[in-house]
């Protein structure tokens, strides 16, 4: 009976060690596969964020320059009207004196 006892603890030892083996292998490739799935989403959602800020920041710099464009161009013909009335006023006392 003794060496049935010493068997049984001896298979059981054989299955229990093969058993936290296999358990071992399945946590690694588990703890592998969350590791490797979290890796990949930052890297995505970084990816994502970087291309929606200079989107974010080329139309900003296009609206900018848009808007630096049109109040040049309203800046440009001010200019010009003033210039015609500056020379409007000159011309009107010379022509007072003729």
């Amino acid at each position: 009976m003794e060496n049935m006892k010493y068997m049984f603890l001896g298979l059981f030892f054989v299955i229990f060690t093969q058993g936290c083996a296999s358990i071992g292998t399945a946590i690694d490739g588990g703890k592998e596969l969350v590791v490797n799935s979290v890796d990949t989403v930052v890297g995505t959602a970084s990816d994502i964020t970087v291309s929606v800020a200079q989107d974010v920041s080329d139309i900003s710099t296009t609206a900018l320059e848009i808007g630096a464009g049109v109040v040049e161009a309203v800046s440009d013909e001010i200019d010009e009207q003033t210039d015609e009335l500056q020379e409007d006023s000159k011309a009107k006392p010379e022509s007072k004196k003729d």
